[in-house]
Formats: C-alpha cells, sequence, structure tokens
C-alpha cells in the first residue's frame, strides 16, 4: 500500500456515486497525502452536481471533475493515469452507474481499494480494508500515520468533516479511540470542530429541511412498534420545491425515534428503481442491503434495487421482518 502510494505520480481518485461527507473528505484527504508526496492526482466523482452548499463548504470539493468516459479516455492536460484509488467504495460497480464508466476503471493499473466497509469485495490490486474504523477518513488518517508525511490544512479540515459526519459527532458505534486520537491529530494539523464538521453534520439547506420534514411526516411503523419507515418519492420533493438528491439526515432522524428497532428510508430513484438506507439499533442489516446487492456496515447499510418505489418497499420490508425475527 505505502509502496503504490508513493509511486503514484498522475493518480486517479473516485469515490462512490452518491456523495456525502466521508467520501469526498476522505477523497481530498488523501489527494492532499499524494500531493505532499510530489503526485498530481485529479479527483473525479459520478455526478459531482449533486454536491449541496452544505458539502461543497469542505475545502476543495470544486476539484471534483465529472466521472465520464471522456475524462478516463482523454484526461486533464493529456497525461495518462498510473493508479487509481478508489475511497470509500464497497464495490466497484458503486463508483458509476455506466458500464462503459466501469469497464473503463477497470483498465487502470494499479486499482488501489482504501474503504472500511465491511462488506467490501476486495476489488482492488491492493486492498487497504480497515473494517472497525468508523469512517474512510479513519482510514486515511492511519495512511498519513504510517508514511510519516505531512498534510496540508485544507486536506486536513476535509478529513475532520468526514470523520465527524460519519460517526454523527463521534457518537456511532464503530467510534473507538484510535477514531478519537485521529480527530486530536487532525486538529492539531490545523483541523477546526466548530466551522466545517459541525457544518456538515448539523446544516442543511432551506430545500432539504423541508424535504426533511416531509418525509418525517410521511413516516410509518410496524403495528409493533420495532421497525420504522418512509418513503421519499420525487413527488413528494418536487412539492418542497427540493430534489431527492437533498435528502439528508432522514435515516438519523428516524433512528432517534422511541422503542424502533430498525428503520429504513425509500427514495425512489426512477420508474424503475429504488434506493434503500437501512439502520439498526443492534440487529445486523447488512445482509438484508446484500441481499438486494448493496452492503455498508452492520448496522447501517444500503442497496438500490431494480423495483419502483411501493414494490422495492414492500420487498426490503419483507426481508427486515424475518431478520428481525431470527428467520
Amino acid at each position: 500500500m505505502v509502496a503504490q502510494i508513493r509511486r503514484a505520480r498522475r493518480p486517479l481518485i473516485v469515490s462512490h456515486r452518491n456523495p456525502d461527507p466521508d467520501s469526498l473528505g476522505s477523497a481530498l484527504g488523501l489527494a492532499a497525502i499524494l500531493e505532499s508526496l510530489g503526485a498530481s492526482p485529479v479527483l473525479a466523482v459520478n455526478q459531482p452536481e449533486n454536491i449541496d452548499a452544505v458539502m461543497a463548504s469542505i475545502p476543495g470539493t470544486g476539484r471534483f471533475l465529472p466521472l465520464t468516459t471522456g475524462l478516463l479516455a482523454t484526461p486533464p492536460d493529456g497525461r495518462p493515469f498510473d493508479a487509481l484509488f478508489s475511497v470509500d467504495t464497497a464495490s466497484i460497480d458503486l463508483l458509476s452507474a455506466d458500464e462503459a464508466v466501469r469497464t473503463a476503471l477497470r483498465a487502470i493499473r494499479p486499482i488501489v481499494n482504501i474503504d472500511h466497509h465491511v462488506t467490501n469485495e476486495r476489488y482492488g490490486d491492493v486492498n487497504y480494508v480497515v473494517s472497525d474504523a468508523a469512517a474512510a477518513a479513519e482510514v486515511i488518517w492511519l495512511l498519513l500515520s504510517t508514511l510519516g508525511g505531512g498534510i496540508s490544512r485544507e486536506g486536513a479540515i476535509a478529513l475532520q468533516a468526514g470523520l465527524v459526519a460519519d460517526t454523527l459527532g463521534f457518537q456511532t458505534k464503530e467510534t473507538g479511540p484510535r477514531t478519537l486520537r485521529a480527530a486530536a491529530a487532525l486538529q492539531a494539523l490545523g483541523g477546526v470542530t466548530s466551522d466545517i464538521p459541525r457544518r456538515v453534520l448539523n446544516v442543511r439547506t432551506f430545500e432539504a429541511s423541508r424535504l426533511l420534514g416531509a418525509a418525517l411526516a410521511a413516516a410509518v411503523r410496524s403495528k409493533d412498534g420495532r421497525v420504522v419507515w418512509t418513503q421519499v418519492s420525487a413527488r413528494m420533493a418536487a412539492d418542497v420545491g427540493a430534489r431527492i438528491a437533498d435528502s439528508q439526515g432522514i435515516p438519523n432522524a428516524l433512528q432517534d425515534i422511541a422503542d424502533a428497532e430498525a428503520v429504513a428510508v425509500f427514495y425512489e430513484a426512477d420508474a424503475s428503481r429504488t434506493r434503500v438506507s437501512l439502520r439498526s439499533r443492534g440487529t445486523r442489516i447488512d445482509g438484508v442491503a446484500a441481499a438486494f446487492g448493496g452492503g455498508g456496515h452492520a448496522l447501517a447499510a444500503g442497496a438500490t434495487v431494480a423495483e419502483p418505489l411501493d414494490v422495492a418497499t414492500e420487498q426490503v420490508l419483507a426481508r427486515l421482518g424475518e431478520v428481525l425475527n431470527g428467520r
């Protein structure tokens, strides 16, 4: 791993197609490490236009280019990529919905897979998967510690934003002593806890706030109260002047409901696809996500189901009920 990082001169850094603070912050932090070693990394993500105003407060997000076949065929300034660094992505299929893009990505060598998801498919030539890390940002910090090099203040802030957001302010079960050491080290490197990390954890746009309210108002719970779920449809988003991409914090808000053992949020991706986010307080639900081609953590996972919103909701809730009942 260390050798691949030191050897890369023109690496491409990518992350999953639904940008979040940890994926963006980790990619930017890795870019800062590579730059300190003299490399010239390029950062790309499937739809950079989905980086909303809150996530855009992370320094450097304007560097993300659209991940397209055009970018891969004709890199900026014509210099070919000599390595692919995939960050916070359990499967290479999650990098893009476009098969041509995924095929072009697989042609770049070496592929260095850096992640913290227990369901990671180890698709890289080099796989650095730390499944007990609370965030991908923690894994990048481990690399920084191993390399013993420096990082820019902006890189430290980006990693700190990812760390704070993915741990929900150091509240998740995966948060451990190493996570807190990473936070302290990033603070010493110039990170700030009261500004950008707080924003990415707590602040949302006006439209996203209205969409959160609508999703909570539409929440449903099972007869025994153990499962709470809601649907976020395109119509719901349009009614409050938002987009589906503005959905933020809905699973965590549902998880705060008393007596809810597991929660699910169903997002209408299009007429025939539904994105699902699952959370649990104790029962492992990564297997539920895996049953629909997804993955994630034991208590926080997701998937994209190739079914319309109502059909996907019925199928996933049925499987979730079986898991909660030990079947």
